[in-house]
């Protein structure tokens, strides 16, 4: 089953609704596991570090490093189970 990879919102008093994607954790074809870091955003104040969501091969990157994506934009795609 595909699970989307989205970026969530980063708490309450956000002033921007967008994040730049500093640098991925994992690559494609890596397996990832739900709770590890898998990539790393920039808001116009903190870097986070973003977790899998799932368990699974992380079969497609869709934002590459550098890039600014909004918040809720799929980013990844995991394969898992099921």
């Amino acid at each position: 089953m595909k699970k989307d990879v989205v970026i969530p919102r980063l708490g309450s008093s956000d002033e921007s609704d967008e994040v730049k994607i500093v640098r991925w954790l994992r690559q494609k074809g890596e397996t990832v596991k739900k709770g590890e870091p898998l990539l790393e955003v920039e808001t116009d104040k903190v870097n986070v570090e973003i977790e899998a969501a799932d368990s699974g091969l992380l079969s497609e990157v869709r934002a590459q490093e550098g890039q600014v994506v909004k918040f809720n934009a799929v980013v990844a795609i995991i394969e898992g189970e099921g």
